[in-house]
């Protein structure tokens, strides 16, 4: 049997800080409006999740805002590079949450942390 999450949009007047740092180091709109998709995500419908999962996906939300980022001059663009998890914040978060972090969950948060990053910097799946 399978559980539901609901993608829900953050409700923030407040500049997110890699798109005022993008700004900043000389992004145009297009850029920055390529920024705000990776970093919102379009609006999706429930997601269904294997029970097994839930935990891990719960945990992976919980440390939604502890990526690290980097610029890369591309030509003469910039691109937002997604580097990882800070695993400090992350674990704070996820603690905070009311989890606790198994090395079973530890394990299912790497592994949608890796396939996050790889999707988010465009790069091919690992086969």
């Amino acid at each position: 049997m399978a559980g539901q999450l609901i993608a829900a949009e953050p409700n923030s007047k407040q500049e997110p800080e890699a798109i005022a740092d993008a700004r900043r180091f000389g992004a145009d709109e297009g850029q920055l409006a390529e920024l705000r998709l990776h970093l919102v995500g379009p609006a999706f419908a429930p997601v269904r999740v294997w029970r097994s999962n839930i935990e891990a996906v719960l945990a992976f939300v919980m440390a939604g805002t502890q990526w690290r980022t980097t610029l890369d001059l591309v030509g003469q663009s910039l691109r937002l590079r997604w580097i990882g998890l800070d695993y400090a914040g992350a674990k704070i978060g996820i603690e905070g949450s009311g989890l606790t972090l198994t090395p079973r969950l530890w394990t299912g948060l790497r592994i949608m942390e890796a396939a996050a990053r790889d999707a988010l910097n465009g790069d091919d799946p690992i086969s």
